[in-house]
C-alpha cells in the first residue's frame, strides 16, 4: 500500500525518551494489597477488624486491637498469566485477534514481614495499650511476560520509524555532523543535543539510523534526500514528478509480507515499610498512625521483531551490490526505581458487642523517581556484509510524582467469638496526580502530562468483603472478593475496566503462641490493548495486541504471639 504520511508517534515504548505520561503515574501509584495469608483470605477487607499485620496498611489502628505482640513472615509465589492474541491491522474498521500466545512467569516474593510490641499501661479504662510495629507490606506486584504475533502485509515497524524520522540530516544522526553543521566523529552526538533547527531526534530514530534499518532513499541530487527515510522493509518507485522544491515524488511501498513479533517482559514491585503506633482505649476505641516509606522497582523490557516471507520482495540496492532484506529487531530497556514518603491515620471502634466500624486516611505520597532506559536495533540481508548493529547511550531521568491521597472505611461484624464478615471501601482519586522537576519545584516540560492528568483520570472506587469462620477455635475457614474501578476517562466518558479478586484460606493457631495461615487467590486484571507502532498509513491502521491477563498468588504466613 502506498505511504501517506499521518499523525505519528514511535509507540515501541509507549513516549520518546524522558516523557512521563498519565499511566507512569497511574502505574506507579495504585495499590493492589498484599499482606498476611490471613488479609489475603479476607479479601483485605480489614479495615474494620484488625488485629493482624497485614491489616495495618489498610488501617493503622488494627495493630492496637489486641493486646499481645506479635511477628509474622510471609512468603508467597505468584504467577502471571497473559494470553496475547494478534491484529495486524483491522478488517472493515474491526481488529479480528487471532493466534493466541499463553506465557506464565512465576516469582518468589515476600509480601509481608513484620513484628509489633504492646505495652499494657495496667489501667481499665482510658488509655489501656499502646503498640509499636515495623511492618514491610507489599502493594503491588508488576511481574508479567507475554508474546503476540502474526502475519502482516500492509505495515511495517521500520518504515514507522522511518516516518518519525523524515526532516532529521541522516549526517546528523550518524554522529558525523553537529547542530552548525561541523565536521564531527562523535556517534553519541545526536542522544545528547538538537539539531540546527533545535530539534532533539528520537533515540529510536537515531539508533535505527545508525544500524541501517532506516536508510535515504531515491535521486541524491533532490534537496531533502539527506532528510528522507525509509525502512529495510519498503520499496519505491519514482512517479515521474516534482514537488514545488524540485524533490522527485516517489511512491513507497511494504516490499512484502513480514512475520512480526512483539515480546514483553517485566519484574518488579511496590512495597511499604511502615513505622506504626497504635493506642488501645478502654478495649473499645483504638486510633493508630503510620509513617509509611513506599520503595518500587519496575524493570521493563521489550522487543519487535519483523522478518521477510521471502526475502526476494525485499530488494535492495547499495553502490556497490544488491542484497535481499531478511529480518530485523528492536529493543527497548527501561528501569524506574522510586522512594516516598507518606503519613496514614485511622481508627477503630466497637460502639457495640459484635460491631466493629473503622476508617482511614492517607496523604499523598511524594515519590522521588529515577529511571534509566537504552535503545538498541539490528537488521540482517541476505548478504551479512550489509548487516548492521547499534545500541544508544544509557539515559537518565529523574522526576517528583506525588500520588493521590487515599480514603477507606470498613464495617464488621463477629458472631459469638465464631465468625467475622467485613466489608470496606476505598476511594482514589488520580486526578490529583501531579510531576514535578526533581530539583527545580514546578517544571513547564510537566504541563501536557499534568493536563492529561486533569482531563482524564479520576476516581478510583475499591470494594473488599471477607468472611472467616472457626469451627473450632483451633481452626478457620475464611473467604474473600475485591473489585476496583478504572479511574480513566475517554472524553466524557469512563471506561468500564474492572479488577477483581476471589481469594481463600485457613488458619491454624495452636494453643501456644504459634500461628500458621495459607491463603489462594485469583485476580483478573483488565484487558490491555497494545500497539507496538503507530499508525502512518491513510488506508490502514498499525498492528493491536489484545493482552489478557490473571494472576494467581499462594500466600503462607507463620507467626507468634507472645
Amino acid at each position: 500500500m502506498k505511504r501517506t504520511i499521518i499523525a505519528f508517534s514511535l509507540m515501541l515504548c509507549t513516549v520518546a525518551a524522558t516523557a512521563q505520561t498519565m499511566y507512569d503515574g497511574l502505574n506507579f501509584s495504585r495499590n493492589e494489597y498484599y499482606g498476611t495469608a490471613r488479609s489475603i483470605g479476607m479479601g483485605n477487607a480489614m479495615t474494620a477488624v484488625g488485629g493482624d499485620l497485614g491489616s495495618i496498611g489498610i488501617n493503622p489502628a488494627g495493630s492496637a486491637v489486641y493486646n499481645y505482640s506479635q511477628f509474622t513472615l510471609t512468603p508467597n509465589v505468584s504467577i502471571s498469566s497473559m494470553n496475547s492474541s494478534w491484529s495486524a491491522y483491522p478488517v472493515n474498521g474491526t481488529d479480528t485477534y487471532t493466534n493466541p500466545q499463553l506465557k506464565n512467569f512465576g516469582r518468589f516474593t515476600m509480601p509481608n514481614v513484620g513484628v509489633t510490641l504492646n505495652m499494657q499501661t495496667g489501667k481499665k479504662r482510658g488509655l489501656v495499650g499502646v503498640t509499636y510495629g515495623f511492618i514491610m507490606n507489599a502493594t503491588n506486584n508488576y511481574s508479567g511476560k507475554m508474546l503476540a504475533g502474526g502475519r502482516n502485509d500492509k505495515t511495517s515497524y521500520q518504515s514507522a520509524v522511518s516516518v518519525d524520522t523524515d526532516g532529521f540530516d541522516i549526517d546528523f544522526l550518524n554522529g558525523y555532523l553537529d547542530a552548525s553543521g561541523k565536521d564531527i566523529d562523535d556517534w553519541t552526538n545526536p542522544y545528547n543535543n538538537a539539531d540546527d533547527r533545535g530539534l532533539y531526534a528520537p533515540w529510536s530514530s537515531i539508533v535505527n539510523a545508525q544500524s541501517g534499518a532506516i536508510a535515504n532513499y531515491g535521486d541524491p541530487s533532490d534537496p531533502d534526500y539527506y532528510y528522507r527515510y525509509i525502512g529495510a522493509t519498503d520499496v519505491f518507485s519514482d512517479t515521474g514528478n516534482m514537488d514545488e522544491y524540485g524533490n522527485h515524488i516517489y511512491d513507497i511501498f511494504l516490499g512484502g509480507p513480514l512475520n512480526q513479533s512483539y515480546g514483553r517482559r517485566v519484574t518488579g514491585g511496590k512495597q511499604d515499610a511502615l513505622f506504626n503506633v497504635g493506642f488501645n482505649f478502654s478495649n473499645r476505641f483504638f486510633l493508630g498512625v503510620n509513617l509509611g516509606i513506599t520503595s518500587l522497582t519496575y524493570n521493563f523490557d521489550e522487543y519487535f521483531k519483523e522478518a521477510a516471507v521471502d526475502p526476494s520482495d525485499f530488494e535492495i540496492r547499495y553502490d556497490d551490490g544488491t542484497t535481499y532484506f531478511n529480518d530485523y529487531r528492536a529493543r527497548y530497556s527501561y528501569t524506574a526505581d522510586g522512594t516516598g514518603v507518606y503519613g496514614k491515620i485511622g481508627f477503630l471502634a466497637i460502639p457495640a458487642e459484635g460491631l466493629r466500624i473503622g476508617a482511614a486516611v492517607q496523604t499523598p505520597t511524594t515519590l522521588l523517581i529515577d529511571e534509566t532506559y537504552k535503545y538498541a536495533s539490528d537488521v540482517h540481508y541476505q548478504n551479512a556484509k550489509y548487516d548492521g548493529e547499534a545500541t544508544s547511550t544509557d539515559g537518565d531521568f529523574a522526576y517528583k510524582l506525588t500520588s493521590p491521597y487515599r480514603v477507606n472505611a470498613g464495617l464488621a461484624y463477629t458472631f459469638m467469638g465464631m465468625a467475622i464478615i467485613s466489608a470496606d471501601y476505598e476511594m482514589t482519586d488520580y486526578s490529583t496526580m501531579k510531576f514535578k522537576d526533581r530539583y527545580n519545584g514546578w517544571d513547564n516540560s510537566f504541563n501536557d502530562v499534568n493536563r492529561d492528568i486533569k482531563d482524564c483520570m479520576g476516581i478510583s472506587h475499591m470494594v473488599r468483603v471477607g468472611a472467616e469462620v472457626k469451627p473450632i477455635p483451633e481452626f478457620a475457614i475464611r473467604a474473600g472478593y475485591n473489585f476496583s474501578t478504572t479511574p480513566e476517562y475517554t472524553g466524557n466518558q469512563k471506561l468500564n475496566d474492572r479488577i477483581n479478586s476471589f481469594s481463600v484460606g485457613v488458619g491454624y493457631y495452636s494453643n501456644g503462641s504459634f500461628f500458621a495461615d495459607l491463603a489462594a487467590r485469583f485476580t483478573a486484571l483488565a484487558d490491555e490493548y497494545i500497539s507496538p507502532y503507530a499508525d502512518y498509513l491513510y488506508d490502514y491502521a498499525s498492528p493491536m495486541i489484545l493482552n489478557k491477563r490473571e494472576r494467581y498468588d499462594i500466600t503462607a504466613t507463620i507467626g507468634w504471639r507472645f
